[in-house]
This record gives structure tokens, sequence and C-alpha cells, in this order.
């Protein structure tokens, strides 16, 4: 559910855009809410690297002794090799950490891989004579770190171009490469970590596409076609819930707002149902209008009644909210298919609770709102439509339905 909860805060007005360098999203939020959705496949892909950097770097040590035999130069690049293995054991560390965030994770990955490279480099300096071996090496650790290790594009690549260039400067150095087999080998990185970066890039790109997707299918499925509203399920499957258990947490206010279009039959029987539709969309857009993105939710709770769930809102403030829409919608003219004006009104039924010292509060639920909101709405179509009817608070006892007393509530009209 609480995934559900994340994904569905993309709607069709988020940018899903990629820049064309990183392939990542040009919007910093969504880009980030990615990176937390895709936090535990990284973390594994940077376990599973970083067990075999340090493996790798201190299994070939065999190499060393090999090459140079038992010397001191031996023992300096067995300890340049344990300061890959170490720099691995610390990230892995930090990986492993509960609360650890998606930059630590691609800085531990940013240090082994500047660690790993200055160890090679360490290693190509005091063995010059296996230039060409080293040269190999050099290419598959540059394909490692652009594609086996989880980090920021940008960073493996500065990181990957450094270091080749280091290589390059230290084989032109030792000389024992000739030109034409110096200007081959540096060629070859070159093209290496091009292709390197087209590799990381097109992943980049699969993995944001397959994450668009993902939350398109989730809004999809917790969202009104028609309208773009949430749907009836989320909001008894999540929505209410989260808000009524924040609400008391934090002894806060909330507010719900049930409303009504007049007469919607005869807008479908005298305009067509198409007409009828468009009325749909332009009420849900007044109401997505007048809330706060990302605060209230605005759900379609059955054909033509829509829920307003407003978080941290008392019953004066609703109600303001509600002879606002009311008038708006009054005085908007909706355009139908075959160019006629549809006018229509709409009918409000508002009631609030605070959480803020109540004993009794614990007993709201969402049946006992949802019932009060209802029996003002009923109100405000009993007394002639297009109006507001709010309630200070349902009764904690039990839902009242449309029958129930009317006591303390007021009519604004």
């Amino acid at each position: 559910m609480a995934e559900l909860s994340e994904i569905s805060r993309f709607d069709t007005e988020t940018n899903f855009r990629l820049d064309r360098l990183w392939s990542e999203f040009e919007d910093p939020s969504v880009e980030q809410e990615f990176q937390r959705h895709h936090r535990s496949a990284n973390h594994t892909a940077l376990v599973r690297a970083l067990i075999f950097c340090s493996l790798f770097y201190v299994a070939f040590a065999i190499t060393d002794v090999s090459a140079l035999g038992y010397s001191r130069t031996t023992l300096v690049l067995f300890l340049a090799r344990c300061s890959v293995a170490l720099t691995c054991v610390v990230s892995l560390r930090i990986a492993t950490l509960r609360q650890v965030s998606v930059t630590s994770l691609r800085m531990a990955a940013s240090a082994v891989e500047v660690v790993g490279f200055a160890a090679f480099m360490a290693i190509t300096w005091l063995r010059p004579t296996g230039m060409t071996v080293h040269c190999m090496s050099m290419g598959i650790m540059l394909i490692v770190v652009y594609n086996f290790i989880p980090n920021k594009l940008i960073w493996a690549l500065l990181i990957a171009l450094a270091a080749t260039g280091g290589f390059i400067a230290i084989s032109a150095a030792s000389k024992v490469l000739d030109s034409s087999a110096l200007l081959t080998s540096s060629m070859l990185l070159v093209f290496t970590n091009a292709l390197g970066y087209v590799m990381a890039r097109r992943h980049n790109r699969l993995v944001r596409d397959e994450f668009c997707q993902h939350a398109m299918l989730r809004n999809l499925s917790v969202r009104d076609y028609l309208t773009g509203c949430f749907n009836r399920r989320y909001l008894t499957d999540v929505l209410f819930d989260a808000e009524l258990q924040r609400t008391r947490r934090y002894k806060l206010k909330l507010a719900v707002i049930l409303c009504d279009i007049d007469h919607f039959k005869q807008i479908n029987d005298t305009y067509g149902h198409p007409a009828g539709d468009a009325v749909l969309r332009t009420f849900a857009a007044m109401l997505l209008a007048h809330t706060r993105h990302q605060v209230d939710s605005v759900i379609r709770y059955g054909g033509e009644e829509f829920l307003l769930l407003l978080p941290q809102t008392d019953l004066a403030g609703a109600t303001v909210l509600a002879e606002r829409i009311r008038q708006s919608f009054e005085l908007t003219a909706t355009r139908a298919w075959d160019g006629r004006e549809v006018r229509a009104t709409a009918s409000f039924g508002v009631v609030a609770v605070s959480c803020a010292g109540e004993s009794g509060s614990g007993l709201v639920t969402e049946e006992s709102l949802v019932g009060a909101a209802d029996a003002q709405l009923y109100r405000a179509k009993n007394a002639g439509r297009n109006r507001v009817c709010a309630s200070p608070a349902p009764s904690v006892s039990g839902a009242p339905g449309r029958d129930a007393g009317q006591e303390g509530m007021v009519a604004v009209t």
C-alpha cells in the first residue's frame, strides 16, 4: 500500500522526459523518486560488484609474485590491492545500513572506483613489462565501472576518463610500448570509454522507461479515466485510513466535502452522454484547480458524485472552499460536442472532525464521516440544490444516515 501511495502521486502532468546526455529524468523530484524506487536493485548490484572487485584485486596478487618474485615491490603492490579490498569492505558496511541514502551508495561506489584505479596505476607503474596485459585489464575495468557498479553516470564518466588519461600517461612514460602500440592502446581505451558510456546511457533509459510504465499503470489503477481524479477503491484502500491515522497522530483537523452535480440525468437526456462526460470533466478540473496539489485529494465517488478529502482543514475553511467551487461552477459553461453550451450547478455537503483533545475521535471512521457528509448533501438537495450545507462533526458513535437528526448543522446558500 505504501508503494501504491507513492506511485499514485504521479499524474498525467508529471515530467517523465529524459535528458539527452545522461538519460536521467529532467525533473529532479521524479529522478529522486526513481532512485528511491530502484534503491533495492542498486543495493544488490553494488554488493555483488564490491565482492567481485575485492576478490579480483586480492586474487591477482599471485601475478605480482609471478612477475616480480618475493620483493619489497611485491609487498607494496599487495598492500595496494588490500587497500582496494578494505575500501570495498567499508563500502559494503555503508551499503548494508538500513537508512543509507542514494547519495551515500553512490559515494561508496565512487570511492571503490577511485581507489581501484589508483591501485591499478601503482601496479602499472611498478610492473611496466606487462603493459599489453595491463591495457587489456584496463579495458575490462572500464566496462565494469560503466555497467556493473551502480553509480551516477557523470561521476563514472569523469572517474573513467581521469583513469584512462593516467594510464596512457604511465604507458608513455614507461616507454615499454613503441609509438604505434601506444597509439593503438590509447585508441582502444578511448573506444572502450565511448562504448561504456553508450551502454550505460542505454541502460539508464531502459530502467527509467520501465519505471515510467510502472508508474503510469499504477496511476491508471487508482485514478478515474474520465476525470483524472482518484477512484473510490483507492479512497477506501489507502487514502482515508492514511489521512485519518495522520489526523489522530498529530491531533489535527480533517474535513470531507461530498458534492453532486444537480439534475445530471436531465443533462444526459437533453444534451447526450458525451455532453454529460464533458460536464463531469469540467467539474472535476474545477475541483482539482481549487484544492491543494499533493495535499488534498479529489475522488470520483460515484457517477456524478465527488468527494474531497481535506487534511488540516476545519469546518469554516472547508465551507468557504465549497462555496467558492459552487459559485465558480454555476458561472462556468461547458461546450458540448455539437457546440451548445451546457450550464449546471452542484450541491455540497461538508463535515469536519478535530482530533485535538477529543477522546472520542478514535471512533470516527470513514463510514461516519462520509455518512455525515452524505446527510448534509441530502439536506442541500432537499433545500433546493445549488447550495452548501455544513455540519461541525459526525457522531462518534456511528454514521448518521440521511434520516438522522439535524442538530447543530448549518446551511450556507
